[in-house]
């Protein structure tokens, strides 16, 4: 037990030193102590990513919430994330969040990479960066783990004074089409990460307009990187195995079908260290839909098939 422990704080000193950001690496994942430790403290903001109503049912005391996940609140399904940040500010300081403050984001522990999609658009907005003073955190383990180990929550809505929310855009943390097709043509240098499942990146999952996945992209599917039981994340020495071949100084970008499992990655990179790390917000779903872009174990979409389901299902609902 002893020499396990030795063994985080040796990789957790490793991951800071490592670190050119403004908050250690190892800080980013937080546990229920830390959590606790900052309720009712003016810097801090508990943000709970669930909907309005598991939120009335019960919250982390302090906790505010945006009534819609974060993960809608803060994307626009018709615009791509670098157009509109003017819109993305405004939201966030509406909330009472401005951009000196410190934030953990939780939510319910079974989607925990719709928790990270948030944590992604404040790293991008430039928090835990020297561009700004805020700082966000993920609290591993989401309501249920708070419930297991405090059992206290309130039920009253916390709701914070509207406040402006200014950000310094790092770029970087962000990966566009037009990278992702440069990496394809071997013009610009990173590592791929398709976080979707086998049947996704193989093709027969089709979600998009084809199946298939981006030329040279490693399939590691999202549900490596934690327990899925418990939905907690798996051990720093696990997480280092999982990952052991990308080089830390390498640039390397995650996707999904809709940007939002890769977030969860970015997360889990971030934490090991990885710097220079970025989520394909775009991800398949805009990358799948444009034949003009190269594809691997391209698969098409069969149209007639769905046709034809769709008018069976018909035909039962009329008997």
């Amino acid at each position: 037990m002893q020499s396990k422990k030795l063994f985080y704080i040796t990789v957790s000193v490793i991951l800071c030193i490592g670190s050119t950001t403004l908050v250690c690496a190892s800080d980013l994942v937080v546990d229920t102590q830390f959590v606790n430790e900052k309720i009712g403290n003016p810097d801090w903001v508990i943000l709970d990513a669930r909907d309005s109503e598991k939120y009335r049912n019960g919250h982390i005391p302090g906790a505010i919430n945006f009534v819609k996940i974060p993960a809608i609140v803060l994307r626009d399904p018709t615009h791509r994330a670098y157009t509109i940040v003017p819109t993305i500010e405004k939201r966030i300081g509406d909330f009472g969040i401005s951009n000196d403050k410190h934030i953990i984001v939780y939510g319910g522990a079974v989607n925990a990479y719709y928790v990270t999609v948030p944590f992604w658009i404040f790293e991008y907005l430039g928090c835990n960066s020297s561009n700004l003073k805020c700082t966000v955190h993920y609290y591993d383990g989401g309501f249920e783990r708070w419930l297991h180990e405090k059992d206290k929550s309130e039920e009253k809505e916390t709701v914070l004074p509207p406040t402006l929310f200014k950000s310094r855009v790092i770029p970087s943390r962000l990966a566009t089409t037009e990278e992702v097709l440069q990496v394809v043509k071997g013009v610009e240098k990173a590592i791929l990460i398709d976080t979707r499942t086998e049947a996704e990146y193989n093709g027969s999952d089709i979600r998009s307009l084809r199946g298939g996945y981006i030329p040279g992209a490693i399939n590691i599917k999202v549900q490596k990187n934690y327990d899925n039981e418990a939905y907690r994340m798996l051990s720093l020495p696990e997480l280092q195995i999982l990952y052991q071949d990308m080089p830390k100084n390498a640039r390397i970008i995650t996707y999904c079908q809709t940007g939002t499992r890769s977030t969860y990655t970015y997360l889990v990179l971030r934490l090991l260290g990885y710097d220079n790390v970025a989520s394909y917000n775009d991800s398949w779903g805009v990358y799948g839909s444009n034949v003009n872009y190269p594809a691997a174990n391209e698969q098409w979409f069969d149209f007639t098939e769905m046709n034809d389901a769709v008018k069976t299902i018909r035909k039962l609902e009329s008997h």
